[in-house]
């Protein structure tokens, strides 16, 4: 396996996660849930951590889980972690509408007042590009993040986009921060989902 990793550089040295830094999972990572996945942070300290996962449709809509929305766009709703998956989050570029948002870099905020989400989206505000939405969250046990960067199933990058980021095309978000990781890492893209199909 190590000729493997100098090829696809899957032991590269990592900075320290961060509130606002991405996730990228390496394409050696084969969990469900985290395969291929990126993920924003959201929180990082020695208790734990937490992001939400920006690339993993749910298959629903905002507009079936939530009753009294006045709009006819449908908002897609994405797999924010495998915890807590009743729960509703949140991340956009309203801070300035949204009350009590918690910024996390970039011009982004996470959460803020439910109802004056729920007012945003009814007057007919564009969401595709402010807001996505996410079930559940990730999470991480004290230093358990900084355990699997070390075992080498995280890229963590600072090269944050909040229009990548608030992105509806999921297909294409894992790519493109696999591309800003530079030119010595465009082998990861071509790693097949299946290694029993090589």
């Amino acid at each position: 396996m190590k000729e493997i990793d100098d090829i696809f550089h899957l032991d590269d040295l990592q900075p320290e996660p961060q509130r606002g830094a991405l996730l990228i999972a390496k394409p050696t990572v084969d969990d469900t849930c985290f395969s291929r996945a990126a993920i924003i942070t959201i929180n990082h300290s020695k208790r734990g951590s937490m992001g939400l996962i920006i690339n993993k449709p749910s298959g629903l809509t905002l507009n079936e889980a939530i009753d009294g929305l006045l709009t006819d766009e449908d908002i897609p709703l994405y797999l924010g972690g495998p915890v807590n998956t009743e729960l509703l989050f949140y991340i956009h570029t309203l801070g300035d509408i949204i009350t009590d948002a918690n910024p996390i870099g970039n011009g982004m905020f996470v959460g803020g007042s439910y109802d004056a989400m729920k007012r945003y989206i009814n007057s007919g505000a564009p969401v595709n590009g402010k807001v996505k939405f996410m079930l559940g969250y990730s999470g991480w046990a004290a230093s358990q993040l900084n355990a699997e960067i070390g075992m080498h199933d995280w890229a963590v990058s600072y090269d944050v986009d909040s229009a990548l980021v608030l992105s509806n095309r999921h297909e294409d978000i894992w790519q493109q921060l696999v591309t800003r990781l530079g030119e010595r890492y465009k082998m990861w893209k071509n790693w097949p989902f299946d290694l029993s199909m090589n």
